[in-house]
């Protein structure tokens, strides 16, 4: 054997050892985030799981402790009953503290892969706090993009159809009990929203009778708020916003059923609106969010809900969008465009939050960071009140969750 063939055999083996002794760390890499994809989803699933029990112990009437101890035992039970957390021994628990119920879950995971480095299994546990709730209505605005882009598949269902069907059971759940109590609004935005308006409060359409139409936001800063029209061409909508998408006409709002619902206690009405709205056009989140704002408000030109000093009612809007803003919003003096509007969401998140009205958003199939940490911040309480969903089925997980946000913090007995 040459030398040089001698050499080739010992490279050889070196390699085979190398081989060998990198594959461990590897496998250990590798199962590690096999391990926490599913640390997470256990999580999850105790974290929801565990927030439906302290709901259901809280939101039971007439009950003592110990009866609303075991009535957030049983729920949390039944919301466990599929999954990988259904195979797990789950120690959970709920007391009364005061006026709050606290729970608490642990359970230990057996790992897979990463069993080859000696971790076996893993510790994954939550706890939760709800307020026993006091006798109050809720006024619900469900702000929700219908811009082109939510005709588009996300997982394997279309997004608009996710995200209605995660809305109707929204409504189900938080009425079936208690439908004196709830009114829910509809603001379906796109780069326009439809509605009816005194003429007073539009552009160059006189002073008496009702106009119908499409429009985008006031002149700034009558943008940034539930204030009425003071009779100032800027306070008013309808302003002029050609040539912004002018080929995407206001006549596709209506045939496509696009017109915000005020709020109101016919809740068929809600759902029968849902089944028939389809996406168009373009986005512009900050509209959305400017009507979600006067529809919850008691100024006009929509006075269906209460004062914002009404102890005895608390305000939610809710917010799903899956893009970034791409219309033009009006800002000082004249300026209009995209980053403004970008500018002018936040402004409005943080009034209606000062007014009372609790934030809830959900960024759906939306991989613009910028937008996802904007949504963030506008939530009331980003921990809580913000959701990331890619899929059809974290839709309905982040409704199930605002369900329980909503019930939580009212009145309600699911």
């Amino acid at each position: 054997m040459t030398i040089f063939k001698r050499f080739a055999k010992a490279e050889k083996g070196t390699v085979a050892i190398t081989f060998a002794l990198s594959i461990v760390p590897l496998l250990v890499a590798v199962g590690a985030g096999i391990d926490m994809a599913r640390f997470s989803n256990v999580h999850n699933q105790m974290q929801l799981a565990l927030d439906a029990g302290a709901v259901a112990a809280a939101a039971a009437k007439g009950k003592t402790d110990a009866q609303r101890v075991v009535i957030g035992e049983d729920a949390f039970k039944a919301n466990i009953d599929k999954g990988l957390i259904a195979t797990l021994t789950n120690k959970v628990s709920y007391k009364v503290n005061g006026s709050k119920i606290e729970g608490r879950v642990d359970a230990t995971m057996p790992t897979t892969l990463m069993a080859v480095a000696g971790y076996t299994e893993v510790d994954v546990g939550t706890s939760t706090e709800v307020t026993i709730p006091e006798d109050k209505k809720a006024e619900i605005a469900l702000v929700l993009d219908y811009s082109g882009s939510m005709g588009d598949v996300a997982g394997k269902e279309v997004k608009y159809i996710a995200m209605r069907n995660a809305a109707n059971k929204l409504i189900d759940d938080v009425t079936k009990d208690n439908a004196d109590k709830v009114k829910f609004a509809l603001v379906p935005f796109s780069h326009n929203v439809y509605t009816s308006l005194p003429n007073s409060y539009v552009l160059g359409k006189g002073t008496s009778g009702t106009w119908t139409g499409c429009t985008q936001d006031r002149q700034h800063p009558y943008n940034l708020t539930d204030a009425t029209p003071n009779g100032t061409d800027e306070s008013k909508w309808g302003q002029a916003i050609a040539p912004d998408h002018a080929a995407w006409g206001c006549s596709g709002y209506k045939s496509r059923s696009l017109v915000i619902k005020p709020l109101t206690d016919n809740f068929a009405s809600v759902k029968s609106q849902l089944a028939v709205m389809t996406p168009y056009a373009y986005t512009h989140v900050a509209l959305g969010v400017e009507f979600g704002y006067h529809v919850l408000s008691s100024n006009a030109p929509y006075s269906e809900g209460t004062t914002y000093g009404d102890k005895g009612t608390n305000k939610y809007m809710v917010v799903l969008t899956d893009g970034e803003q791409t219309e033009p919003a009006f800002g000082p003096a004249g300026k209009r465009d995209v980053d403004q509007g970008n500018s002018n969401l936040e402004a409005l998140c943080n009034n209606a939050k000062s007014s009372g009205i609790t934030l809830i958003t959900v960024a759906f199939d939306l991989d613009d960071s910028s937008q996802r940490a904007r949504l963030k911040s506008c939530a009331t309480d980003p921990a809580k009140n913000f959701f990331v969903a890619s899929t059809a089925d974290d839709v309905a997980q982040a409704f199930e969750a605002i369900t329980s946000a909503i019930t939580a913090t009212a009145f309600l007995s699911k």
